[in-house]
């Protein structure tokens, strides 16, 4: 019985570890071999790079480069606390996260972090620290961590674009992630001589943008001068061409480092959060939202434009129609004035209405056009929607139209007040009244090419929304307009360009009301006239020197820089000289400051006569003819004084903006006493008069936009 039952047992046991070796080597065998194969092999994604971003010259803005991402694996941590020291003092992060995720028994393996420096991860391999994984990850790098920040945009930890054109076009941008499988051993270290790659990583497409580094350097540096020359709060600055759409630079100062955009930078920190309780969340979203297409603000004068054109399309007033300006208007039992009460602009013709910038002249020319009409117009020019530029965060500004308007609104609205527009919207716009009338969307980006071979993959467009009004009447904008930007002092020095442009000046509204002492000074300039090939916008937020208006704040900027991008297209044969039309006739500019060098070379540049009263060599204190158009015959006398010791002679400042009466009664050893702002009207010494050096001439200033 003993052998029998032995027998038995053995029979059992061997049945039994036969039915065991059949579940294992029959029915549970692919998924042991998978579970062996996952101990033993690991999928380790490859991260796909990026495409590039180009400006429209294929100079680089964006590019990704190799770094190292950290992988843990858990179960393989010999000693967590001293890997968890280690790790967090090399990689910059909390040493309580580095535990929890290090110690999380339950995970195969953990990504510690992305885009860690290769000379990092390096010396994190060479500690020989069991269950540490490196592999290779993409960082986005820019050629330039304080250009373009608010046109390119920034990525995020996971390499998705966040802002700018980063995220816009984030979905073309974005490659295809890769996946490596290797063989570990029980170090969780890869035996590399088994690494198969599964899938290959596929780079996005690259983007080629509009802009023109050269033309964005140009926009930049004179934000940043124009931040510091009138203390603003912040100035930002929109390059165009005006036929096409195509935007060649957006510049804004203050804005953030591209390197560490998660850190305020300190001008940004000093003009919108030196004085609230905002959090540094809050902070960031302020700094990051984009001015181009987020900021909303009254555009005063410029709108002058859209009311003036909708006005000539609609047949309501022609170029010979004339206005009354006694000062002021009454609307509603409301008395709206105008720039200059108590005094009025008299009888003046449609030109001369928009050259004096009168706002009794705008409601009277909008009361003819009537309601609908106006309204539709701009609602045509773009106003109140999105203008579809390929940048985040836009705003289609404020305006709308109830059942009952107000007539006292409406007529504000004629002069730009009582309207909220975006600096993207102003300038599509204008565009279109100077272009033949043919709102366009903004073009940002300019195509698409693979990134591998350089073909082109995709082609933005040039997209012309509608018509809002005809070729005739914008020949007659461009007309009016010319003889504007002829009675900006500041634009003297520019006429060979023969700009065309119009400032604005407008209070800023904040809560319930208008903000005492607070103003958007702004000008909007094209060049040359007859044939526009390049614009811009300036726009100077809460200037805080001694003047807060557009002809001196934003129209100086504004000149100088169509000036250089005017320039620089020539010299890249992008325009040629023979396209540009000749001015009508030379006005004479105002060359007092200017070196002798420089007033005689303009004046030979304009074919204008002149004689020199003084030295030959050394600044130019008078002249006797300033702004007025040359005739043949004509000679403009020049005053000349060389730089001497003992009394000197005082210039004639009359005329000048605050900075050009300072600057040229200091160029000759004399201080300035500023009473009011806008252009010198008097002064309380007569030029050609000898003082001491070093005297203080009395400079009274009154506005005259």
């Amino acid at each position: 019985m003993r052998i029998i039952f032995c027998v038995g047992l053995l029979v059992l046991l061997f049945i039994a570890l036969s039915v065991r070796l059949f579940v294992l080597q029959v029915v549970q065998a692919d998924d042991l071999a998978d579970r062996q194969t996952a101990y033993m092999f690991h999928n380790i994604p490859i991260t796909a790079s990026r495409g590039d971003i180009y400006d429209i010259n294929m100079n680089i803005l964006a590019k990704d480069a190799s770094c190292s991402k950290i992988y843990v694996f858990p179960n393989n941590i010999e000693n967590p606390e001293e890997t968890a020291k280690y790790l967090s003092e090399k990689l910059g992060m909390e040493y309580e996260a580095v535990l929890k995720k290090i110690s999380n028994k339950s995970a195969s393996n953990v990504l510690l972090k992305t885009g860690v420096d290769n000379t990092t991860a390096l010396e994190i391999t060479q500690k020989n620290i069991n269950g540490i994984q490196i592999s290779e990850d993409k960082k986005r790098y820019y050629s330039d961590s304080n250009f373009a920040q608010y046109i390119l945009g920034f990525t995020g930890t996971d390499h998705n674009g966040l802002y700018g054109v980063e995220a816009t076009l984030d979905g073309v941008l974005t490659g295809v992630d890769g996946i490596k499988t290797v063989l570990m051993d029980s170090g969780s270290q890869i035996i590399e001589s088994s690494s198969t790659i599964k899938a290959a990583a596929k780079q996005g497409s690259s983007v080629v943008l509009t802009i023109d580094s050269v033309v964005q350097y140009y926009a930049e540096s004179a934000a940043y001068e124009a931040y510091l020359k009138n203390s603003a709060k912040r100035v930002i600055i929109i390059v165009t061409e005006p036929d096409t759409g195509n935007i060649l630079a957006m510049a804004a100062y203050p804005s953030y480092s591209l390197d560490d955009p998660w850190e305020i930078s300190e001008d940004y920190y000093n003009s919108y959060y030196k004085n609230t309780e905002a959090t540094k969340g809050e902070q960031q979203l302020g700094m990051w939202a984009n001015p181009f297409t987020s900021f909303i603000y009254e555009p005063g004068s410029t709108f002058k434009t859209i009311t003036v054109s909708s006005a000539l399309e609609e047949n309501a007033v022609s170029m010979e129609s004339t206005f009354n300006c006694n000062g002021f208007a009454t609307v509603s039992g409301v008395r709206i004035q105008c720039h200059i009460y108590p005094r009025g602009h008299g009888t003046e013709n449609l030109t001369k209405a928009v050259v004096n910038s009168c706002n009794p002249a705008m409601i009277r020319i909008a009361s003819l056009m009537g309601e609908d009409a106006f309204y539709k117009y701009i609602f045509d020019y773009g106003f109140g929607e999105p203008t579809g530029v390929m940048l985040d965060g836009e705003e289609g500004g404020i305006f709308s139209v109830s059942d009952k308007v107000n007539p006292v609104d409406f007529a504000t609205i004629a002069f730009g007040q009582g309207i909220g527009v975006t600096p993207i919207q102003m300038i599509q716009a204008v565009n279109a009244v100077i272009n033949g009338g043919k709102l366009i969307t903004p073009r940002i980006a300019d195509r698409l090419i693979d990134s591998s071979n350089g073909q082109l993959v995709h082609k933005y467009e040039i997209n012309t929304v509608r018509k809002v009004i005809s070729e005739e009447t914008s020949a007659k904008m461009r007309e009016i307009l010319y003889q504007t930007g002829l009675s900006y002092v500041s634009l003297n020095d520019y006429r060979e360009l023969n700009i065309m442009g119009k400032t604005g000046t407008a209070q800023k509204y904040a809560g319930n009301s208008y903000v005492r002492g607070k103003y958007v000074a702004s000008f909007y300039g094209a060049a040359p006239y007859e044939d526009p090939v390049i614009s811009a916008i300036v726009i100077v937020d809460e200037p805080g020197g001694s003047s807060i208006y557009g002809s001196t704040v934003a129209a100086p900027v504004g000149g100088k820089l169509l000036q250089n991008v005017y320039n620089y297209l020539i010299s890249k044969d992008k325009i040629t000289i023979d396209s540009i039309t000749e001015s009508k006739a030379a006005t004479i500019p105002d060359v007092r400051g200017k070196s002798a060098d420089e007033a005689i070379s303009a004046f030979n540049s304009l074919g204008i006569k002149y004689s020199i009263n003084g030295a030959e060599v050394g600044t130019v204190t008078d002249q006797d003819l300033i702004g007025i158009e040359y005739m043949d015959g004509m000679v403009v006398g020049l005053v000349i004084a060389s730089p001497k010791d003992g009394p000197v002679t005082v210039p004639n400042v009359v005329g000048m903006s605050v900075q050009g009466a300072k600057e040229l009664l200091e160029s000759v050893g004399l201080n300035i006493s500023v009473k009011g702002s806008g252009i010198a009207v008097s002064q309380s010494v007569v030029s050609g008069q000898d003082v001491d050096r070093g005297t203080a001439i009395e400079v009274n200033f009154e506005y005259v936009e």
